[in-house]
């Protein structure tokens, strides 16, 4: 027995070690062993609970820390990891009982107040959160996690000076705090102050060294203030310290928007080798396929996307749009049906499936959904456009006439618009459709 528990604490240091290296797994592997041989060590099971969060393992971590609670009940640090692996969960009335715990055991413990700001805030219980803020600086004053926090939540509320404020007195507390120049970078960002924006993420590189999402983020933003150049530079130093999916699919844009097409499905080939169920690489390969003519091919990138969207609204639309784009209208049809059931009072999501029966030559149904379109936004042209178009292939002239005029007032320079008005002034001089509309394109207008 002697031995069993001299090999069971051999494994506990080596499990330490191997944490500092920050090879989680393989500490995870040897605390286990060593709980396997001694299930009675509470300090065991609290530092595989700390090692399987950094795993990102949160569910078998909350178990490990609930069982560590089991043999030490009271113990406060446990009770804390607890309430941070629940909201971690989304378990939080769960996470509030355990801090709640913690307050009653020790009201001066600041980190049970501290970390209540990030589950009142995932709660959207924003006035919760500013109280747990002034409830922590009554016990501790300068809390650089507590600025983090509550930043977070001002955040969220689209406070983005207050966030910017509370954001730098973290770093006034603790230059080096992670993240701290990301999250400022982000909300200069959403403001529209992208420079400031940029200069706040080389911050954090310079703090943190070679981090990939940072470079990342930084490629994205420079891509939006149209620097394709120092964007791609960002992606490849990103792939520089490994394959990495995100980078590939980034570079992959770049080229789709500069018309690389072979560039850009090898980019997107890629991005699948090293994740076959990345999002929406499929349908990037789908627009590749359809800039080049092959529309079997696209269809066959379409349908793998449909399978693996579910139900997410924005990738619903692009695919919607794509698959108008590749004649698949049936299958449009059926994906902005899903797209209408999420988002009803979508204006968007209603004009494309509009567009959607019109195609089909579902006439009377597509001139319904539009006129629902435009009831949910009015000024919208290519729905008015596009409910023109519909009347004239039915011969209601005088509808179209209506909604046409409509349209051209919002939109006056649009050539589409302009081309069909100068159709209909002819058929108002000339009689009714007679062969006034041979040759015209009846293309409907997408958003």
């Amino acid at each position: 027995m002697s031995n069993e528990w001299t090999d069971a604490e051999g494994r506990v240091d080596r499990a330490h070690v191997l944490y500092e290296q920050g090879r989680w797994a393989e500490a995870a592997a040897e605390l286990q062993a060593a709980i396997d041989i001694n299930p009675l060590n509470p300090l065991w099971h609290f530092n595989l609970g700390l090692t399987l969060e950094a795993l990102e393992d949160y569910e078998r971590a909350g178990a490990v820390f609930a069982r560590a609670l089991e043999m030490q009940p009271n113990d406060i640090e446990t009770l804390n990891c607890l309430g941070v692996n629940m909201t971690r969960q989304g378990k939080y009335a769960e996470a509030l009982n355990f801090f709640a715990s913690i307050e009653k055991l020790d009201p001066n413990y600041e980190p049970s107040y501290c970390n209540r700001i990030i589950t009142y805030t995932e709660m959207g219980q924003h006035d919760q959160a500013e109280l747990m803020f002034y409830l922590a600086r009554q016990v501790k004053d300068d809390c650089s996690l507590c600025y983090y926090n509550i930043a977070a939540s001002l955040y969220n509320r689209g406070q983005y000076d207050a966030a910017i404020n509370c954001l730098q007195q973290v770093l006034r507390l603790d230059p080096k705090h992670p993240q701290t120049n990301v999250h400022i970078a982000e909300a200069y960002w959403a403001k529209g102050e992208l420079d400031q924006a940029a200069k706040h993420y080389r911050m954090e590189l310079d703090v943190a060294g070679e981090d990939v999402e940072t470079m990342l983020d930084l490629g994205e933003l420079m891509m939006e203030m149209d620097r394709p150049d120092h964007a791609a530079a960002l992606f490849r130093r990103a792939l520089a310290l490994g394959d990495n999916a995100d980078a590939f699919f980034c570079l992959g844009e770049l080229a789709l928007q500069q018309k690389n097409y072979d560039e850009a499905a090898a980019f997107f080939q890629n991005v699948l080798a090293a994740d076959q169920n990345y999002a929406a690489a499929h349908a990037r390969l789908a627009q590749v396929c359809l800039a080049r003519g092959q529309s079997m091919e696209a269809a066959k990138h379409l349908t793998i996307e449909l399978k693996r969207c579910g139900d997410d609204a924005v990738m619903l639309a692009e695919l919607g749009q794509l698959l108008l784009e590749a004649h698949m209208a049936r299958q449009a049809n059926a994906v902005f049906q899903r797209l209408v059931t999420l988002r009803p009072e979508d204006p968007d999501a209603r004009h494309s499936l509009a567009v959607s029966y019109f195609e089909l030559k579902m006439m009377d149904e597509g001139i319904r959904q539009c006129r629902r379109a435009l009831k949910l936004q009015p000024q919208n042209p290519q729905a008015l456009y596009n409910l023109a178009l519909a009347h004239v292939q039915t011969g209601s002239i005088r509808r179209a006439r209506r909604y046409l005029w409509r349209a051209m007032s919002l939109a006056p320079q649009d050539q589409t618009i302009r081309q069909l008005g100068k159709k209909l002034n002819m058929t108002g001089l000339l009689g009714r459709l007679g062969r006034r509309f041979e040759g015209f394109a009846w293309r409907w207008m997408p958003l």
